[in-house]
């Protein structure tokens, strides 16, 4: 096995796969979108807590969780493309092995697994009784402490609850969430430099290895900040983790993470407590949280106004507030890429392509590409020059960033000031359609498909972020679907038609990168409703089962939004 960090994990791994493969799964997981055409990266890995060159090191790994380490191994093969994957039902047998290993290892580390007698902690598991009350044979062990939790137990429940909420059934991902925000409270990661007046502590006096082991806390913190949102969306379910419980420095800057040993202390860049607003870079963190803390707000304004006592209030005033804030975020994309420049000379130690560089050797070879600058290694020159273009990765990474926020921004107008429920919008039961926030949503779900066109020009497979992407570009469909619902009625609308179409390929490239039930349902709807309007099969009553397909999926109070 080239990798040490897995020789603990090694005899539980010998009756499921090689240790060649196991270190296989481990580069997957750690390999970034779209490094080669026959290899991807995973979908479910969307940015990294833990250091590559920290756990695969080859003399020193980093201690881990035999749990994580296997839960790592079960998110990669979901996807993965070595050779034992190829032989038919290997994947599946593969997966559930790797799966109830996790099971397994994390069971004695789950909080929830243990319960207080006097004089110390039981597993619950060693009290169960069979039906009949006769109690099991298992002995009533009583420990002095239970197994103590750390960061890695967070990214473990993390990983469960991506991958389960990126399968068919959703909903099973929620009790994996519910650990996931209960154990991130317990370990008090969002309150981690609470009593810090400006910035962290990143004197010459801390250890490496402490600043790594508080930056990998605040990362995990932050992951499941912006999962909280995110899910929320998806699940239409209220916030776990509040604005006002937040007492943590945003991460460092993708660059200077991954290159963490190169940086003194001293020199590194300062931070902020509490969540970003604009956007600063091409890393996750950088452009992802601040959009995820502006939907937070988005999520409770919306369920506020939502409130069976509270509804009639005037919320004129915190409407202009997140209306601000997404202008400030829009502009501060104008001025990303002179960010970008100025942190990757301010770098000297690391190379200068972007760490979330986006590296498809098929994007379209007609978008105009810049000279690499003269600050990058000669390996990212001779990997340039590998696939056959002279195009800043840097540059590549910061126009996707660019394009992916752009549109995600548009669809938060959207959320802001539409209905989310696409069944309420087709049944038009009050005047929103007549009201100047109509106008408002309309505007921004057409300027949200014209984004989208842009992506797919970058981005063919919309391989950028497909576990994310989805949601978004759902929501802001609703409006266009409404408009050729309507077409009938008020006649034929060729911009409407176009943006449909681009909307329904960009959800069959979804479906391929990750395939999702919701994605293939809508596109369903909505290539029904251009038919109908075409006067395709005129005999089908298109209308119904539309309004069927769509009433799957409900973001309307009391309903779970794609949690079936």
């Amino acid at each position: 096995c080239r990798y040490r960090c897995l020789d603990p994990l090694l005899p539980a791994l010998q009756h499921l796969i090689a240790p060649s493969v196991a270190c296989d799964l481990l580069d997957i997981f750690f390999k970034k979108p779209g490094t080669s055409l026959f290899h991807f990266a995973s979908p479910y890995v969307i940015t990294h807590v833990v250091r590559r060159k920290a756990l695969l090191h080859p003399t020193q790994p980093r201690p881990t969780s035999p749990a994580l380490l296997a839960t790592m191994l079960w998110c990669a093969a979901q996807t993965a493309d070595v050779g034992p994957f190829y032989v038919p039902g290997s994947r599946a047998k593969i997966i559930d092995g790797l799966f109830s290993l996790s099971m397994s290892l994390l069971r004695q580390r789950d909080v929830d697994d243990w319960y207080r007698v006097h004089g110390g902690w039981r597993l619950i598991d060693d009290c169960v009784m069979d039906p009949d009350h006769i109690q099991w044979a298992a002995s009533h062990r009583t420990f002095p402490e239970r197994p103590s939790v750390n960061v890695d137990d967070v990214f473990t429940l993390i990983l469960l609850t991506i991958v389960i909420s990126g399968g068919d059934f959703k909903a099973d991902c929620l009790k994996w969430w519910s650990k996931t925000t209960r154990l991130v409270k317990l370990l008090r990661l969002n309150c981690l430099d609470r009593g810090w007046p400006d910035c962290p502590d990143d004197s010459g006096q801390q250890e490496f290895a402490s600043l790594e082991a508080q930056e990998e806390e605040r990362r995990a913190f932050w992951l499941t900040y912006c999962l909280d949102r995110h899910l929320a969306l998806s699940f239409n379910s209220p916030l776990h983790i509040y604005d006002s419980e937040c007492h943590v420095f945003t991460p460092l800057p993708e660059r200077v993470w991954e290159n963490l040993e190169a940086f003194a202390p001293e020199t590194l860049p300062p931070r902020s407590l509490g969540p970003p607003l604009i956007i600063s870079g091409a890393g996750f963190f950088e452009y992802f949280l601040p959009l995820m803390a502006i939907l937070g707000d988005i999520i409770d304004f919306h369920h506020r106004q939502s409130h069976p006592r509270m509804a009639a209030c005037d919320y004129s005033q915190p409407l202009g507030i997140i209306e601000d804030m997404l202008l400030h975020c829009e502009h501060s994309l104008t001025t990303l890429p002179l960010l970008d420049a100025a942190a990757a000379t301010a770098s000297p130690h690391c190379s200068s392509s972007s760490p979330h560089e986006y590296e498809l050797s098929h994007l379209d070879s007609n978008n105009p590409g810049s000279s690499s600058n003269g600050g990058a290694s000669a390996t990212a020159r001779a990997h340039r020059s590998s696939i056959g273009s002279s195009m800043d990765l840097s540059d590549r990474g910061i126009q996707l960033v660019i394009a992916y926020s752009t549109h995600i921004l548009h669809v938060l107008h959207v959320l802001l000031h539409g209905k989310w429920d696409a069944m309420s919008m087709l049944e038009e039961n009050d005047d929103w359609i007549t009201s100047p926030r109509f106008m408002k949503c309309a505007s921004h779900a057409i300027a949200a498909a014209q984004s989208l066109a842009h992506i797919l020009t970058f981005d063919p497979e919309l391989a950028f972020m497909p576990y994310l992407f989805g949601i978004y570009m759902l929501h802001g469909s609703f409006i266009l679907l409404l408009f050729a619902d309507r077409m009938p009625q008020l006649g034929p609308n060729e911009s409407v038609e176009q943006a449909c179409e681009i909307i329904i390929r960009a959800h069959e490239a979804c479906v391929v990168t990750l395939s999702t039930d919701f994605q293939k349902t809508f596109r369903k709807a909505l290539r029904s409703t251009l038919l109908s309007f075409q006067g395709t099969n005129p005999s089908v009553d298109f209308s119904k089962a539309r309004r069927t397909v769509l009433s799957v999926y409900r973001w309307t109070r009391g309903d779970r939004g794609l949690a079936l």
